[in-house]
């Protein structure tokens, strides 16, 4: 055979070769994307089925959060209206019902800021204790303030599927609600308990108010936990004098 025949049947081959080729990868890309049509339309179709579970979870969380804001806002204020018991046990009765429906660890970690990481555990339980009596109190004056106004909750908003803000209006028992919004964050806990982790006043988140005062103090007092302990205490057991006067005590 000669040379330029042998180049012929080498350079067929290679095209017999690459037109092989190449229709294997045409038939594969059209699999492919005749696959990827197939499973579109059916991720489509659940959608389209999901959407009114969807919807209708969505609701029944929305629902099931509001209706925890309100009944804990309703046991405040039986609390706070209870003429049989003394100052006392007010407080602490406050104080359970705040643990109940707040997430007061959490809160209080976040208010720390990174100053958290690495401190001792003891410290850190001490200031959860401090925290939590200051919080009662300030929520205990934040009713206080609305005494004799109605809360009432007016919707709420999802953030994320475990994230929900829930509206609160303010009016008096006779009138239609006041400009002056209030609003909780809750978050719902992998158990599926709701827990209060923020309240906001008129635009001011607490936590974030909060994290910001305390982290100034331990900027100033390099980082000394135990004393914002002792001073978040303080201030819990100022706002409670006031509290007493302002309702007739000594």
């Amino acid at each position: 055979m000669s040379r330029n025949a042998s180049w012929r049947l080498i350079v067929c081959s290679l095209l017999i070769f690459l037109f092989a080729t190449f229709s294997w990868a045409r038939d594969a890309c059209a699999a492919n994307a005749v696959e990827s049509f197939v499973q579109a339309d059916i991720d489509e179709s659940h959608a389209i089925l999901n959407d009114g579970v969807s919807s209708k979870s969505q609701h029944t969380v929305h629902n099931a959060v509001e209706s925890f804001v309100q009944a804990n806002i309703d046991k405040s204020y039986t609390i706070l209206n209870d003429g049989a018991s003394s100052e006392s046990q007010r407080q602490a009765q406050f104080r359970s019902l705040l643990s109940s429906f707040v997430d007061v660890r959490r809160v209080a970690l976040f208010t720390l800021g990174p100053y958290v990481r690495g401190a001792p555990a003891p410290e850190i339980d001490a200031f959860v204790a401090a925290f939590t009596d200051f919080l009662t109190a300030v929520y205990r004056r934040g009713l206080d303030r609305f005494k004799k106004q109605k809360l009432t909750v007016t919707g709420s908003t999802e953030r994320s599927h475990n994230d929900v803000i829930v509206y609160v209006s303010v009016s008096r028992q006779d009138e239609d609600p006041s400009q002056l919004q209030l609003a909780f964050r809750v978050r719902v806990a992998e158990d599926g308990r709701p827990l209060i982790t923020d309240l906001q006043i008129e635009g001011v988140w607490l936590a974030l108010a909060q994290r910001d005062d305390f982290m100034g103090y331990l900027q100033q007092h390099d980082g000394n936990i135990a004393a914002l302990s002792s001073e978040v205490q303080t201030r819990a057991g100022q706002i409670n004098i006031r509290l007493t006067r302002s309702e007739g005590g000594p």
